[in-house]
């Protein structure tokens, strides 16, 4: 459901998974549904969003709308019998999160997030490392996304997002900030003066973490950093080394205990073929095993506690 931003991304990509068939696709706009028709013959296209939830060849619903739309679209696939996939954020409030949920809990149905960051090669790569405790204990974690890209349409609405940077792309490097670090315990966030006068809400954000143990995280997402190229990386430090990850998920290094150690990626470098495979794998058995709904509120969690850090000037507690 939703064929405007990422949706032709997850629909050319379930396509190409092996086991999983497009049956449908769901849009309400005349031309969108159009324009794919014609690139996918095999596949039907409508544009009410109850015909997909009562056709019988539909096993499960993948949802690329604004997080605004999540919650309710999520619990009537659920209602109707479909397993669902949402992507991130999973929705815009806990309480929506909530709800969900409880709905896929209740109908003995599956609900995953789809963060594509978890099911990266190089970044499943650097949780190995870390993992193998290859560069020690743990002391810090910098996640950074830098450069000018303006969102377009309801993107830089905050009302339908639930915010701006930090929710849209930005929850992509928290979620590997308590992926790699573990829980989040406190947040203080700050937003430097707006630069994109078309977003409602912030285009750029800062927020150091306190993780477990005493370790510290910090997240930097821009939207509006003009002069620089997209640039994006993160470094993990321990006691002993440091491991570093281009953030679109090309080269790994590190360099601890063993000295230097490279390695390059070039197969499923953004990780959909291995979300994908994943969920079909979730329609197969009813039980998610990555990226469950749990998961992806926890990931909510920390953001709307950056927010309300924003609002309030304070360090705030993440709340469980």
């Amino acid at each position: 459901m939703g064929l405007g931003y990422w949706g032709p991304n997850l629909l050319r990509s379930f396509s190409e998974t092996p086991g999983a068939r497009v049956v449908a696709g769901c849009d309400a706009r005349a031309e969108v549904l159009e324009r794919w028709a014609g690139r996918y013959p095999g596949v039907r296209f409508v544009a009410r969003f109850e015909d997909l939830l009562g056709a019988a060849d539909v096993d499960a619903v993948a949802l690329a709308t604004p997080a605004a739309s999540h919650e309710q679209m999520a619990q009537a696939a659920l209602r109707a019998g479909k397993h669902v996939l949402v992507e991130k954020p999973i929705a815009r409030t806990l309480e929506e999160a909530d709800r969900m949920i409880g709905a896929a809990f209740g109908a003995g149905l599956a609900l995953m997030v789809a963060e594509n960051f978890h099911f990266m090669p190089a970044f499943r790569h650097v949780k190995a490392v870390l993992a193998g405790a290859g560069i020690g204990r743990l002391r810090e974690l910098h996640l950074v996304s830098r450069g000018l890209r303006p969102p377009s349409g309801w993107r830089g609405d905050a009302e339908v997002t639930g915010g701006g940077a930090l929710i849209d792309g930005g929850i992509h490097y928290v979620h590997n900030l308590r992926w790699w670090g573990g829980p989040v315990r406190r947040v203080f966030a700050l937003r430097p003066p707006q630069t994109l006068a078309g977003m409602t809400a912030e285009d750029a954000v800062n927020v150091l973490a306190e993780l477990s143990d005493g370790l510290v995280g910090f997240v930097s997402n821009s939207l509006a950093a003009p002069g620089l190229p997209r640039v994006q990386w993160s470094t993990v430090t321990g006691t002993e080394g440091t491991c570093f990850g281009d953030n679109r998920g090309r080269v790994v290094a590190v360099r601890g205990r063993g000295g230097w150690k490279v390695r390059l990626f070039v197969r499923d470098t953004r990780g959909h073929a291995a979300m994908l495979s994943a969920f079909r794998e979730t329609m197969k058995t009813g039980r998610v095993s990555e990226m469950d709904g749990p998961s992806g509120r926890a990931d909510l969690a920390i953001v709307l506690a950056a927010y309300r850090s924003i609002a309030e000037g304070r360090p705030v507690e993440v709340p469980c």
